[in-house]
């Protein structure tokens, strides 16, 4: 996995990289300056779904066994959280949200092993609330939106 992980990043930080930001942020300005953007988007969804399979035949590798309950709605969700605990829009996100999110989960499920899906949605609601760089500060929670000396 650390192989396809440098893959991607020599990939995000390329030219192609630099198109694909482009075609992100605004498709039509992408195709008036001459980025082919069909076939731009062809390669990245083939690119993300070689990397999909090489990640579903390590976990069949890891674990033994390929089932259907790999697909299951809960283990779509976990990731989901994974990514949105970790950060969308740069490369260590899904990283970093897997791994809080793997001992969030081993340590809520030791403390409360009934609650501990409970207490991982609350800190999700607190994320999405609060944001990601103040969750971590809780001094900045209350009235860090308002400016100073200005009409709201």
């Amino acid at each position: 996995m650390l192989v396809l992980f440098l893959v991607m990043r020599r990939i995000v930080h390329s030219p192609f990289g630099a198109t694909l930001k482009a075609i992100r942020d605004n498709r039509l300005r992408a195709m008036a300056i001459g980025i082919p953007v069909v076939s731009r988007l062809a390669v990245v969804y083939t690119v993300a779904a070689g990397i999909a399979s090489a990640a579903g035949a390590l976990l069949a590798q890891t674990t033994d066994f390929a089932s259907l309950d790999v697909l299951a709605f809960d283990r779509s969700a976990d990731v989901l959280l994974m990514l949105v605990i970790g950060g969308v829009g740069w490369l260590c996100g899904g990283v970093t949200g897997a791994i809080v999110f793997k001992l969030l989960q081993n340590w809520l499920s030791a403390v409360t092993p009934q609650y501990w899906m409970f207490w991982i949605g609350l800190i999700l609601v607190l994320l999405v609330l609060v944001g990601r760089e103040r969750l971590l500060k809780p001094w900045t929670w209350f009235g860090a939106g308002r400016k100073k000396g200005g009409a709201a």
